[in-house]
This record gives structure tokens, sequence and C-alpha cells, in this order.
């Protein structure tokens, strides 16, 4: 058995005060070294600011490429000449006051977000500055754009054979490394094109070579979906299963003080860390006395359901689950029941939301669960907090849907259905949609209010998806035509008519004989009826196509 590989890292002094990391290691039987430098405005390539953390983990990583087959050594970029023009400047003096500027709203119509903010750094700092940072912005054309976009998608190629090949690839957090996708690739150019069109406006440069065709890339549309009604039905119970039940039976034995408290506050829904807390306990004290009792620990979290009853039933975005407080829910009037959305990405999703009586009652049991636990549930508290009381992260409402889903297709399979699509909190908003569109009697402005969408691109695309499943009965329509064309010719629609084929073609071949033999042949005689409809339809369509031209009667110019 092969040695694994290993390797080594020796730091050195620059001439400019600054650490030189050499890595050593054995790859393909040669001896490699890469040599990565601390000083950020390294220029030959390999990006600089690394310190002995980052290093480190990039030798790891290294050593998984070469391991996996795929490592290629790094091939190192020319400097970029910085000229003696000083009145351009350099894309990364340009890029940090581009990026001040729209945070501050002076360049744009607002101030950007927090989350805006924390998108625009990752693509400009982890992106773009490594391969643009110490270019002027007039040496920056057409050529040097074009060779960024092959180097984040061979960067990304690598990555996913690296993967597949069975590479463990770690960030300088120890977070797995994935691979830019072509969406991400995409914003990342346009993030370039942006910073650009302003140096043009700025009269930096003279045009925008990031703007060209060659730098456009394709990202193949997702394919977005909804759940059927029975699926969602199927949903919602599997997410109240893995709910935690508040009044689980204990074992008949003799309990200390200790235990009983301890089954006490299980029994209200708390978990090992709130009754620790509660007791004044060690949380080791507190999972023995649950396993001694055979109970149940680590089953999950006791909002399950009303989440996904809220996303199936109400249609707002994980994020705005997220920030629904306890004192934006109004459920003194069960017709006019509703919700507020206090925050969403866009103007127009600050909204009224219009919630059903299941739902009320769903809702009303989640508070009542709060209560019960001493989970904070004043005006002022989420609707949905997390296990300590503040508020969720959407992330974990997208596990808690996938895990739903997952335990919902288990279920569907042992029925011998099939599982559920690929489902996420968003699946959830376009299935309210498609159900809403029914209910309402495809009231689509109303449906458009209760999303918060100012555009109605995704309401309709839901409502032609809707068109298409309405649909699936075409194939017994189009019989049913043929079966009346054939009945309106004389003609039975079921099995006769291949005997009646049969005998059309013996009188076909008897008045032939005749006609040979000197008789006449006779000419079936047809009704005007069926002269009309040989060749046209006779019936108007029910849906919404437009009658073709070839179905249209003819009418020969009197």
């Amino acid at each position: 058995m092969a040695r694994p590989a290993t390797g080594t890292i020796t730091t050195e002094a620059a001439g400019d005060g600054t650490l030189c990391f050499r890595l050593r290691f054995s790859a393909y039987r040669k001896r490699e070294t890469v040599r990565l430098h601390e000083r950020r405005d390294c220029d030959c390539g390999c990006g600089g600011g690394w310190n002995e953390r980052t290093v480190a983990v990039e030798l790891e990583n290294i050593l998984a490429r070469v391991k996996a087959g795929v490592w290629t050594p790094p091939a190192r970029q020319a400097p970029a000449s910085t000229g003696t023009d000083a009145g351009v400047p350099t894309f990364r003096e340009y890029s940090s006051r581009w990026l001040q500027a729209r945070i501050d709203g002076v360049l744009g119509a607002k101030p950007i977000s927090v989350n805006t903010q924390k998108q625009y750094r990752w693509q400009i700092e982890s992106h773009l500055l490594p391969f643009f940072a110490d270019y002027r912005l007039d040496q920056i054309d057409a050529d040097l754009c074009l060779a960024f976009k092959a180097h984040k998608l061979k960067q990304a190629r690598e990555l996913r054979e690296a993967i597949e090949a069975g590479a463990d690839l770690r960030n300088e957090h120890k977070q797995r490394v994935v691979p830019l996708s072509a969406c991400s690739i995409r914003k990342v150019i346009d993030k370039l094109a942006a910073i650009l069109e302003d140096a043009v406006e700025d009269r930096h440069i003279d045009h925008n070579p990031a703007r060209a065709k060659r730098m456009r890339v394709h990202v193949p549309k997702p394919k977005r979906t909804f759940l059927e009604m029975d699926e969602l039905a199927a949903l919602i119970d599997a997410a109240a299963e893995q709910d935690i039940s508040l009044t689980q039976p204990i074992a008949p034995i003799d309990l200390s003080l200790t235990a009983a408290q301890v089954a006490q506050l299980h029994a209200q829904g708390m978990g090992p860390k709130q009754i620790a807390k509660r007791l004044g306990l060690a949380k080791s004290t507190v999972s023995y006395h649950l396993a001694k009792l055979g109970l149940k620990v680590g089953r999950g979290y006791i909002g399950r359901r009303v989440i996904v009853e809220i996303l199936g039933y109400g249609g707002p975005r994980a994020s705005e689950l997220c920030a629904i407080k306890i004192g934006h829910v109004r459920l003194h009037d069960p017709s006019g029941a509703r919700f507020q959305i206090p925050d969403s990405k866009t103007e127009t999703g600050i909204r009224e939301v219009q919630i059903s009586p299941d739902l009320v009652q769903t809702i009303a049991e989640h508070l009542d669960r709060l209560r019960r636990t001493g989970a904070p549930a004043g005006p002022d508290d989420y609707l949905i907090p997390n296990l300590h009381g503040n508020r969720m992260d959407y992330g974990r409402v997208e596990q808690i849907v996938r895990e739903a889903a997952e335990l919902a297709s288990e279920k569907l399979a042992k029925k011998g259905l099939p599982p559920l699509p690929h489902t996420t909190p968003h699946t959830l908003r376009r299935t309210y949609i498609s159900i809403a569109l029914i209910a309402y009697e495809w009231d689509v402005k109303y449906v458009m209010d209760q999303v918060g969408h100012a555009d109605s691109k995704m309401t309709l695309d839901v409502y032609a998806q809707m068109q298409q499943r309405a649909k699936r009965d075409n194939g017994a329509k189009f019989d049913r035509l043929i079966r009346g064309a054939r009945e309106q010719a004389g003609e039975p629609a079921d099995g006769q008519a291949r005997i009646n084929r049969d005998r059309f073609r013996t009188g076909n071949r008897t008045n032939e004989a005749s006609t040979a033999a000197g008789g006449r042949s006779r000419r079936p005689r047809t009704s005007p009826k069926t002269r009309r409809f040989a060749g046209h339809s006779l019936m108007e369509p029910t849906g919404i196509e437009p009658v073709t031209s070839c179905l249209q009667s003819r009418r020969s110019p009197s």
C-alpha cells in the first residue's frame, strides 16, 4: 500500500519584510513546490494575503487533489504593469470606492441593504480582486475579461472533478468547498460589468469590455414545480408527526423528585438544554433521567407543522416567515383573520395576508403550545422562534421542510405512490399560488397581492402550469372526437369499425368487377352533413385555443 502523500511548509522572509510560504509535496512521483505570499499586492499570481492558517488549509486541499489525481501546477500570470498614468486608478482602488458609494446611496436609487452588501463584498473580494486587483482600469480590455471568464469556468470545472473523484476540499474555516455554479459565475461577471459601467461614466475608460456578447454565461432555467393537493396534505401530516409530543407516556416506575420534574418539563415540550437551565442541572444529568424514563430525546422542533402549513396555506417567503412576530397576527375574527408581513425583499412584499380558518386553528394551537412550554409568547416575540426564543434562520426553515418531505416520501413509497418532488419553502410558495388560483376562481390580481408580487411573471408561470395540468384528459377528449366523427360518418365507434372496413373493401372489389363486365359502379350515397364533415370539424373548440385555418369551412365563391 502506497504511503499517503504529505507535505511541508517553510516560511521565508521576503525583501519587503512580509512572509513567503513555500509548500513542498510529492505529486505524481515528482517533488513540487508552490509559493504563496503574505503581501496583498503580490503580482506572482498566488493572490496574496496568505497566512499560516490559510496556507495549512491550502496544503491539505492540494494533497486532496493530488490523491484524487486532478491536481495541476498553478499557472502564474504575468504581473500587471502599473504604467505611468497616475490619473487612472487600479481596479482595487476604484472597486473599493464604488462599493462604498453603493452602500451610502451615492450610486444607485437608494442605499443597498445589509444582505446585498455581503453579496457584493463576496463577489468583489473573493473573485474579482484576486484577478483584477492591480490592473489599471484602462488596462482591462476584452481579452483580459474573457481570460477571467475562462479562469472561473476552469476553476469550477476542476473543483467539480476533484470532488467527484473523492477529494475532501475545505476552506480556511474548515467548511466544504463548493464549486461556483453557472448562475454565480454570471453574477460575478455582471458585477464586473456594473463596476466598469460606472468607470465609463467617470471617464476612466471609453467603453465597457465586460458587456461583450462573448462574456455571456448560459444558465439553464431551473425546473420549478409545485405540489399536488394530496402531496401538500401528506407533507403537513409528516411535519406534524415530527413535532415533539407534549403528552408522552411515562413508564410506571417509582420516580425521584428530580426525575419527576424532568419528566414534567419534557412533557411540556422542553429540550434537555432548557430543562437543565430551568432546574439548574447539568445537561448530562437531564439526558440520564430521560433515557431512564424511556423518553425520546432530540426528536426535533415543536413548530414543524405550523411552519409547513403557513408556507403552504399563506405563501410567504422563508425569510418573511422568520420575521413575523406574534403581534403581527390577527386571529380575533375567523372570517377575516390575517397576518402582516413587516419585512420583505421588495416594497410590494410588505402586505397583509388573509388566512383560512384551518390555518387560524393551527396557529392558535401553536401559540398555546408556546405558552405551555414556557417559550416567549408576547406581542414582540417571534411567531416561529428557534429553541432559544430568538429569530429562526431561514436555512433552518429549509431543513425542516426537507426533513418533512423525506418522511412524507417514505410513507408514500410504502403505499406504492411516487415520492414528493424536490421540495423547498419556495415550492410551497408556488403550491399556495396554484391552489389559490383555483380557490379564488383564477383571480390573478388577488393572488399577486397575497404573495406580494409586483410582477405577474411568477403568478402567470404557475397559471400556465395549472393549464397544462388541467389538460391531462386531453387524450380522452381526442378519442371522443374521433369516435364522434365515425358516428357522424355512419361508422360504429367500437370494434365494428374493422368489420365495416373489410366490408367496404369487399364492396370496392365487387364494384370493380361489375365495371370490368360493362356494368356501372355505384358511388356510395352520402348525406350533405357527411360531405360537409369530410376534413372539417363539426364542433367549436371548448378551450381557449383558436380554430386553425385548416379546420375552418371553405366556401366556394358564388
